[in-house]
């Protein structure tokens, strides 16, 4: 700064020294010294235009004008003090939720994992193509043992490659029975991930030896400080998970819980899968996608490298299956990173980031009507910038200048408000999803690519509001600017009011999409409270149990599960009990293909095993034929189908005498027909569906529904202890049917709770900019007004003008919203549990609100146009 100072300070002397030398030499011909300045300065030329070449010969001249406009900037935002106060508010808002939400996703599927030197380490994928039959527990785009087996000893780009199986559950028993979470790895596991135990030690190769030969575990720190109450000598003891004893060898540090957003309590050596999963012996399947693969690249590996490589190993092992093809999706390792959960995450993520960029444009809409505003009474100023010569761009970079200054300050403290209030939202809405999300971890906080995306955000947003008023602001006649008043520029009102009324008009469209989106999914929400599901869901308690997860054989379970049945029948308040494969409304779901004889299509049908009670204890009748008996067994070929599966596959027949053909050839009779009911998806009854009798092939894995008369809490406790009196370990939670309707409606909740949020606050913006624009267009026709009344015109004549000038963009806005809203509302269908995604009573109500609003912020200025002293307005110049 003082180098430049010194070098200003020098271009003056030296321009002084030249026009006084030049000045001295015209004396010297026999000027006077008058005529010898002026001739000097003539041939000089513009001295200011001289010091502004000058200075761009110096490359710093752009960072003058830069300061220059800032300085300006902050005192032209400082003289309109409330101006400046609604444009950062509005800013803040629509910026502020919009980091939020990108935090979340950056959170949720680009931020690294939270291990050291996590951008080293990749995800890999495989991509099947074609139709390749294959076994999947899990995801398609996991890999079996053989496979990792293939990957980790013949690739050429990776210093170690792990496999694991996520979200495997155990009973942790001894003492309280509690359900877990954990994962098997393989033993490089801790070593690759660089991830060494606070306590004990990580997994060593003589702990994969063998399979099923060395039971040892790694606990979580939460797991160690909750269950365990952070016991020192923990390592070496011995805890069961589903019944197998197993060493503790090592404690995770804290904050470390695995590479997956749901936490894992622990993990055990991959060879003990069998042992952990009693049942499902997998190791030696090779065509079963159940392993997720992580792998840390070599220095100086490029993602395209090994991509190459693995494809290299990809392909001998698609020449071991005939007809297969396989490519490799390699990326840096985040959670929701499988190709799977980014097709799920995509398509949510775009919608969201759709209904908040809404907001934004909204807020970007408001803030640019005020600019236009504003700009209108500085055209006086800017005629004469561009009077004594400045450029159209140069007065348009002063403008943007303003407006970007706007964008930073708001930006900036929506920003600050999002990364100080997400971390807490986000932990609200986690706590209130299903059970099973639950536990979700997502890290909120700002890293570099949330500030880089605030900061971008910012720019865009302050030159997307302020340059359409920046060039129709320069754009003038500089004859009728300078002549006429800013205050009443017959060209600023003219030439700005269409743009002003396309900016309201386009607030008035975003605000409907957002108002009708969030009018169907509450009425969705309430439809889903009201919705009879075709069953009967009061006093009807469920427990669900899974005994080859607890160590039972078959056998074992369904001499288990008999002696359980017997107990709890003859509990006090006991009605009846019956089993099922799936409860209604539990997310459980079994399908297949069948085939109709005498068609050729396959028909896809959702079906059920129940035991005989089933109907009964949960309501739902035969209509025709008969139920199933107690004795008929798991494969017997009589089978129930839905009404609505009846009509639709034999339309106008007797389905009694017809059957259905399973791929195996094994066909079935139809012995019943069940009314139709939502057991499957609330709000939906199954296109297709039929019940299977349930037979000791069911009991392993199996839902108990038990009808009561009395208090639940007494029936719980008294399935729990019937369960527990015959094991001890067994895992036993029992709910009320009713909770699985909850969490149906838990996410709708949530979703519609936030597009209501989302739809106030676009009221309210929108409201601001009917307001501030008919505001405007009243305080820019004050002189009009007058003259209307000085010719006769009453208070109601002037108010039914102004509300028709302010109705119309509003009108036309709120047309073009209910079309864009019937063209896009079909996105939320999946949440309106049957409701149509063109409601009429939501496509009614919704506009009719919204005009209402608009027109009460209408009115409040009109009201004060009709009062408007004739006199006065005359006068005003």
């Amino acid at each position: 700064m003082r180098l430049r100072k010194r070098m200003l300070a020098d271009l003056d002397q030296d321009i002084r020294d030249h026009i006084e030398i030049e000045t001295q030499d015209n004396i010297d011909r026999g000027m006077s010294p008058k005529e010898a300045r002026y001739a000097a300065l003539r041939k000089f030329g513009n001295v200011t235009r001289v010091k502004e070449d000058t200075r761009e010969v110096w490359s710093v001249i752009w960072l003058d004008q830069l300061l220059q406009d800032v300085r300006f900037g902050f005192r032209m935002l400082w003289r309109s003090p409330g101006l400046t106060t609604a444009a950062v508010l509005a800013i803040a808002l629509g910026i502020g939720v919009n980091v939020g939400v990108f935090s979340v996703l950056n959170g949720a599927a680009l931020r690294l994992l939270p291990i050291p030197r996590a951008d080293q380490v990749v995800s890999v994928n495989q991509i099947f193509h074609g139709r390749t039959p294959r076994n999947t527990h899990g995801e398609t785009s996991m890999f079996s043992y053989p496979e990792y087996l293939d990957y980790r000893d013949h690739n050429h780009v990776f210093s170690g490659l792990v496999a694991y199986e996520p979200f495997v559950e155990a009973t942790l028993s001894g003492g309280k029975v509690q359900q877990i979470l954990g994962a098997a790895t393989t033993c490089n596991y801790f070593d690759v991930l660089n991830e060494h135990p606070e306590r004990g030690r990580g997994f060593v190769d003589s702990d994969c030896a063998a399979r099923g030969g060395n039971a040892v575990v790694v606990v979580s720190d939460d797991l160690w400080r909750g269950r365990f109450a952070g016991d020192a000598s923990i390592v070496g003891k011995r805890i069961v998970l589903n019944r197998t004893a197993y060493t503790v060898v090592g404690v995770a540090r804290p904050g470390f819980a695995g590479t997956e957003p749901i936490p894992s309590a622990f993990w055990v050596p991959i060879t003990m899968q069998a042992a952990l999963e009693p049942g499902r012996d997998r190791l030696a399947a090779d065509n079963m996608s159940w392993l997720t693969l992580l792998g840390r690249v070599q220095a100086g590996t490029t993602t395209d490298q090994v991509r190459a490589d693995l494809g290299v190993i990809a392909g001998r092992i698609d020449q071991r299956h005939p007809g297969r093809s396989t490519s490799l999706a390699v990326h840096v390792a985040a959670f929701f990173g499988s190709p799977e959960e980014r097709e799920t995450l995509l398509p949510v993520s775009s919608v969201i980031f759709a209904a908040f960029g809404l907001v934004l444009l909204l807020a970007c809409a408001n803030v640019a009507n005020l600019l236009l505003a504003r700009a209108s009474v500085r055209h006086r100023e800017i005629a004469l910038r561009q009077a004594i010569g400045a450029s159209r761009w140069r007065l348009v970079r002063q403008l943007l200048t303003e407006s970007l200054l706007l964008s930073l300050i708001g930006g900036t403290l929506g920003s600050l408000v999002a990364f100080w209030s997400f971390a807490g939202i986000t932990h609200f809405v986690t706590s209130h999803l299903p059970r099973s999300f639950a536990t979700l971890t997502v890290n909120v906080a700002p890293d570099v690519r949330v500030v880089g995306y605030a900061l971008a955000l910012t720019l865009i947003t302050g030159i997307t509001f302020g340059l359409i008023p920046a060039l129709q602001c320069s754009r003038l006649d500089l004859n009728t600017a300078l002549k006429e008043d800013g205050a009443q520029s017959g060209s600023g009102r003219k030439s700005g009011l269409w743009l002003r009324n396309t900016l309201v008009g386009a607030q008035i469209a975003f605000s409907m999409i957002l108002l009708l989106a969030a009018g169907l999914l509450l009425r969705g929400l309430y439809y889903a409270q009201t919705v009879d599901p075709g069953f009967e869901m009061k006093d009807v308690a469920t427990t669900f149990l899974d005994l080859r997860t607890q160590g039972y054989s078959a056998g074992q379970a369904t001499a288990f599960m008999r002696r359980l049945r017997e107990h709890i029948v003859g509990l006090p308040g006991i009605v009846d009990v019956a089993q099922a494969e799936c409860a209604p409304l539990s997310h459980d779901f079994s399908a297949d293909y069948f085939t109709v004889p005498g068609r050729a299509d396959k028909i896809a049908i959702e079906y059920n095993h129940v035991s005989p009670e089933y109907f009964s204890v949960v309501g739902i009748p035969i209509v025709r034929g008969r139920g199933f008996t107690a004795g008929e067994a798991h494969d017997a070929p009589g089978v129930i189908v839905t009404e609505s599966t009846a009509q639709r596959l034999w339309p106008g027949e007797d389905p009694l005498i017809k059957t259905l053909r399973e791929d195996t050839g094994r066909e079935y009779s139809i012995i019943g027909v069940a009314k139709d009911a939502q057991v499957s998806h609330l709000g939906e009854v199954a296109a297709n569906y039929l019940y299977f009798p349930a037979g000791p092939e069911d009991d392993s894995r199996t839902y108990l529904l038990v009808r009561f008369a009395g208090d639940f809490a007494a029936t719980a406790k008294s399935v729990r202890d019937a369960a527990q009196s015959l094991d001890p370990d067994v895992s036993v939670d029992v709910t009320r049917l009713e909770d699985y309707l909850e969490v149906w409606r838990t996410p709708s909740r949530l979703v519609a709770a936030l597009a209501g949020g989302l739809g106030a606050l676009a009221l309210l913006l929108a409201s601001i900019g009917v307001y501030g624009m008919v505001s405007y267009s009243v305080s820019r026709g004050v002189r009009e007004i007058g003259i209307r009344m000085a010719l006769g015109a009453n208070g109601a004549d002037v108010m039914s003008l102004v509300l028709r000038q302010a109705m119309r963009p509003v009108l036309i806005g709120g047309l073009v919203g209910i079309v864009l809203s019937a063209a896009v509302s079909r996105v939320l269908s999946s949440m309106l549990f049957g409701l149509s995604a063109h409601d009429p009573l939501a496509f009614i109500c919704v506009p009719l609100f919204l005009l209402a609003v608009a027109l009460i912020a209408s009115y409040i200025p009109a009201r004060r146009a009709m009062r408007v002293d004739p006199i006065v307005a005359l006068r005003c110049e």
